[in-house]
């Protein structure tokens, strides 16, 4: 399978590098939606939190914390400036967009949990039902109660706003609360006429025997439209100054969301419910006018696939519809037709499979029945969902031109699709594979196209631990739905089969399964013949079974160059193993947790792996090391896919888990490699540029360069150079001066000794530093300090800070430090307080060595007194030149201190 070559082998480059790119970035996990007036942005319930969400590209703009609780309501002004939510704690929060800062709240608005709300058309009152049969009116300028109706026979279940400007010839004005009920009742409030106490309708109507989910009122006013879950509308009529009953129409679904579109003239209304279709009406007539057409398969449960809720944004006039899966459409009215523009997932629930399909389509399948593919390279997160299998999708494969695509599922199928050109969604279904007794765990294309390009067979593995071969050479472009024929049934393992793989040559099969074996196949396959009519066949030969793994094997894979399969296993190790003689060669160990996939890259040179601790790992296949390791995810992470580098993109690794999350991880081994290749360019020209600095003593601005750099050990290379070259540069007299000077015991002064530093241009240049810098060369020194080979130069400049700079301007630097927030900002209190400390010790040391020499000359001067002088001329010596002697000794031993500080701090 290696390719041969008659020169030398380029050695593939190594991905050591990966960015976070895309991602697709769970936001609604079900509940109460609210949409803009121009369809633009969506407030989603996530648990206890509310995201605000840009429709377009699905990102989070916005996300306000609940309390802990989950959010039961939420719901928009008409005009966009307020969002008000409702938690289980019984309280209204009111905020105001778009910057989402909370105005006011309302705590106990009711006794029981709000179950919906809804505003009017002039933004001012704010309408609440709750499951304590209750209604409550509220003033959102003012945050009052105006109004409470009482009488229901349960949990209030729809509301609904009429409100009519003033009729020619009459100073009245209409503003009427309708409600709806689990009672099946419907019940209008006339806010003018009830009063703060007053709880009694002003017409009670009944006609449903159902839950009342939604309520519409027509234009101008006079017809009413009600929907409920007895799967009836009923049309109510203003006449004779009370509503009639005109008609009820069966809806033969649950209706759970309705509502009127276009102007003030339109009587269109449209209705979503549990059969997943969003239906257009006309309310004069009361007939059907479109419907969209949503595929649920036979025997399927249609709550799966029904609309929750739906709702009009009359600036766009598009319909925003919530499925029952989380997902959202958008819907636009051309001549009456309903026109879908885009669609949204706001939760993927468990990704358990992925796979790049044509040149930027990503597959996914997650804990759901239907197909999900994103369009990849583009900000506009829009998704098409493709609906077939009755149960949830496991495993995925593309073909190898990437123009089918196959799918397994737990309905016991696996189905072949394609992209056409003349549908909105472009995906249709080929062919169905049917004969497994269990679950479709895995498929795999032949690697390998016929001669007119053509994928021949789909091999397909099941719990019930067979493998099927299936002939895909009656397929064309113009099927549909067509049953495929099964070649070959094997039974091949004890357990369950996780997954296969086929060999890019289609020669030989591996299977991974539960048994913690890998098993190794080679494949007959006979393409069907026209000219000889033969028909295709195919068979399986058993060639080995892998052993090494101590639990089951997730994942298989070939590698794309190599004779060698890799496998991946909950024993959180990854294997690669040689077709030679089915040995284990490589074993790579770092997960912590079961490794569920691999794939190789496209050179065959790494193994990117994905486990149960949420991690990705890129193995480097020569000498088993572990090349990067990318912090993906939060949960397990079963899905992965390699895309290949192209001219205009890097190669990308896109991973798929259980917190709903898929994102894109881009390589970017070469841009790391040039940024560190030109940072270290640079800090050679800057050291090189220092050490000139130095040579030429321009200590400005080898000072300025050292704090641009951020290289403490320059800066003391420097102080300690310039304080080698002041007259008394004994170390040992420089700390007695500090001493004396601490202790108030008359010393030279700075004049008589020179500068403080050693020169006085670097002490001017101390006394003129930025305030920014003066604190950042405190730290500096508070570092020195803390070592007894660095201490004689720390406290040097030290006394030379102090000395120049007033206590009250240190303040105000520290102070400006701290407001700009500086890295590694640490106030003067605590700067004292470790300074303090090494002071005092390296002060005591110095003042016990300075006893100690005293005694030492006193013991000195006392023995040549009881001795007396030596016989020998050249060895006798005066008490003074002794004492020069030891003046000498001293700061030859202070030299070769301050050499050895130099050096360990180089070497630090």
């Amino acid at each position: 399978m290696a390719a041969s070559h008659n020169g030398p082998v380029a050695r593939p480059r190594l991905r050591t590098s990966f960015a976070k790119g895309d991602s697709l970035v769970p936001f609604y996990s079900g509940g109460a939606v609210a949409v803009t007036s121009d369809g633009t942005h969506l407030a989603t319930t996530f648990g206890s939190e509310v995201h605000m969400v840009e429709a377009r590209t699905s990102r989070i703009l916005h996300t306000i914390t609940g309390d802990g609780e989950d959010i039961n309501s939420l719901t928009m002004t008409k005009d966009d400036a307020y969002l008000v939510t409702a938690s289980r704690t019984l309280a209204l929060k009111i905020y105001k967009r778009p910057d989402m800062t909370l105005v006011r709240t309302i705590a106990k608005a009711h006794e029981a949990p709000v179950a919906l709300m809804a505003t009017d058309p002039t933004s001012s009152l704010l309408a609440t039902g709750s499951a304590d049969g209750s209604v409550k009116v509220w003033d959102l300028a003012g945050g009052f109660c105006t109004h409470v109706f009482r009488g229901h026979g349960g949990v209030i279940s729809a509301l609904c706003w009429n409100v009519q400007t003033r009729q020619p010839g009459s100073s009245a004005r209409t503003i009427q609360l309708i409600t709806g009920c689990v009672d099946g009742k419907v019940r209008v409030w006339d806010l003018q006429v009830s009063g703060q106490g007053a709880s009694k309708p002003s017409a009670v109507l009944s006609a449903h025997a159902g839950v009342v989910r939604a309520i519409g009122v027509a234009p101008g006013g006079r017809t009413i439209v009600s929907g409920a879950r007895d799967q009836t509308l009923v049309f109510w009529d203003w006449k004779e100054h009370r509503w009639h009953r005109r008609d009820i129409v069966l809806a033969q679904e649950r209706i759970e969301a309705l509502g009127f579109v276009g102007d003030a003239s339109s009587c269109l209304f449209y209705t979503a419910g549990s059969q997943g279709l969003l239906r257009l009406w006309d309310v004069r007539t009361g007939e059907e006018v479109h419907k969209t057409q949503v595929l649920v398969p036979e025997e399927e449960d249609d709550q799966l696939h029904g609309l929750t809720d739906a709702l009009y944004a009359p600036s766009c006039g598009a319909i925003v519809t919530v499925s029952a899966t989380q997902d959202m459409a958008y819907y636009v009215l051309e001549e009456n037709i309903l026109v879908l523009e885009r669609q949204l997932v706001g939760y993927n629930d468990e990704i358990v499979d992925v796979a790049l399909v044509g040149d930027d389509t990503l597959a996914v399948a997650s804990n759901n029945t239907q197909l999900r593919l994103y369009k990849l390279d583009t900000q506009d997160h829009d998704v098409v969902l493709v609906d077939g299998h009755r149960d949830m999708v496991l495993s995925l494969d593309k073909s190898p031109d990437r123009a089918w695509l196959a799918s397994g599922s737990k309905d016991r199928t696996a189905r072949v699709w394609t992209r056409i050109s003349n549908a909105r969604d472009g995906w249709v279904c080929l062919g169905v594979c049917e004969g497994h007794a269990e679950s479709v765990g895995s498929v795999a294309f032949a690697r390998q196209s016929l001669g007119d390009g053509g994928t021949p067979f789909l091999v397909t593995a099941s719990q019930d631990r067979t493998v099927k071969v299936w002939d895909l050479t009656t397929l064309s472009q113009d099927s549909r739905q067509a049953k495929l024929s099964s070649l070959l049934t094997l039974k091949i393992h004890e357990k369950d089969i996780n997954a296969i793989d086929l060999s890019p040559n289609n020669g030989l099969l591996v299977s991974g399964s539960q048994d913690r074996t890998a098993r190794v196949f080679r494949v007959h396959y006979q393409a069907p013949s026209k000219a000889n009519q033969h028909k295709a066949a195919a068979s399986l030969e058993p060639l080995a079974a892998c052993k090494g793994h101590k639990r089951g094997v997730w994942s298989v894979q070939f590698s794309p160059v190599e004779q060698a399969f890799a496998t991946a296993s909950s024993d959180q190790t990854v294997r690669l193993w040689s077709l030679k003689d089915f040995s284990c060669v490589r074993v790579f160990e770092g997960h912590t947790g079961s490794v569920l996939r691999l794939r190789f890259l496209p050179s065959g040179a790494q193994i990117a792996s994905s486990g149960s601790d949420g991690l990705v790992k890129v193995w480097n296949v020569r000498d088993e090391e572990c090349a990067a390791t990318i912090d993906a995810h939060e949960d397990k992470i079963w899905a992965l896919a390699v895309r290949p580098e192209t001219a205009d993109a890097p190669l990308q690794i896109v991973s798929g888990a259980a917190d709903s999350m898929i994102t894109v991880w881009n390589d970017t081994t070469a841009v790391v490699e040039s940024e560190k290749a030109a940072a270290a360019k640079e800090a050679t020209e800057r050291e090189q540029a220092f050490s000139n600095l130095l040579v030429l003593k321009d200590y400005r601005n080898a000072i300025a360069l050292a704090f641009q750099l951020n290289q403490p050990r320059r800066l003391l290379q420097l102080f300690t150079q310039v304080a080698a070259s002041r007259p008394d540069n004994d170390a040992i007299e420089s700390m007695d001066r500090l001493l004396a000077d601490a202790l108030g015991v008359k010393r030279s002064t700075d004049a008589e000794l020179g500068s403080i530093t050693g020169l006085e241009a670097v002490d001017q240049i101390i006394a003129e530093l930025p305030r920014s810098q003066v604190v950042q060369l405190l730290g500096y020194v508070r570092d020195w300090n803390t070592s007894a080979r660095t201490s004689a130069t720390a406290q040097l400049v030290l006394h030379a800070v102090v000395r120049q700079w007033e206590a009250d301007t240190l303040l105000e630097a520290f102070d400006e430090a701290r407001q700009a927030k500086k890295e590694g900002y640490v106030s003067i209190a605590s700067m004292l307080e470790a300074l303090l400390p090494y002071t005092e010790r390296h002060y005591a040391r110095v003042d016990r060595m300075l006893v100690e020499s005293a005694m030492l000359d006193y013991t000195l001067q006392a023995m040549d007194g009881v001795l007396g002088p030596a016989a020998d001329a050249e060895e006798a010596k005066s008490p003074a030149v002794n004492d020069v002697d030891m003046a000498e000794a001293h700061a030859d031993e202070a030299d070769q201190e301050s050499h050895e500080v130099a050096n360990d701090w180089d070497e630090e």
